[in-house]
């Protein structure tokens, strides 16, 4: 015949025994097994001491060195993508500038070569005057004026935004943008 017992039950071992409550975990444990759990909570001390260790040294070293903080790194970043846009869009239109002023300097060659043939053929006929080398000298000044900045090519600057914006918040504080 068994009697019912008073006794509680370890956690650990599930036997019925005389245990020692922890007052953090609420949880019973015999006299074998309330050392284990001491050791256990003793290991996570130490791994919270540990992580701390470890929290200092980054907090010293972002004290010492604030430009490595995550924050900096990231305007670091935006202000290498700003850039690589801004190059890839400058060289994109640098390459149809040259193509169209490639385009736009054998039209001039052409004209050129029409003008140089006419002073040819004005020289060879020796039939001008003031009114013809007007008209010559004019035509020479804008090929020279088509050379330097061309009729049909232009660049125009559009005040839609190619970099996206950067604004810092600090606390309560308003956006201060910078760009």
């Amino acid at each position: 015949m068994s009697t019912a017992s008073n006794r509680a039950r370890c956690v650990k071992c599930e036997k019925e025994k005389a245990t020692l409550k922890c007052s953090g975990c609420s949880e019973d444990f015999c006299y074998s097994h309330i050392t284990d759990h001491r050791q256990e909570l003793n290991q996570q001390l130490d791994e919270i001491e540990v992580n701390r260790d470890l929290f200092r040294q980054t907090f010293t070293e972002q004290k010492t060195n604030p430009k490595n903080h995550s924050l900096i790194k990231q305007i670091n970043k935006w202000e290498e993508d700003s850039i690589e846009k801004i190059q890839k869009t400058a060289e994109h239109c640098r390459q149809l500038v040259i193509q169209h002023l490639t385009e736009h300097t054998n039209q001039i060659e052409i004209n050129l070569a029409k003008l140089t043939d006419e002073l040819k053929q004005t020289r060879q006929d020796n039939d001008f005057d003031e009114i013809d080398l007007r008209r010559l000298k004019q035509k020479l000044t804008e090929l020279a004026e088509e050379l330097e900045k061309p009729s049909n090519i232009s660049i125009q600057q559009n005040s839609t935004s190619l970099v996206n914006k950067m604004c810092v918040v600090a606390s309560s504080r308003k956006c201060i943008n910078y760009i």
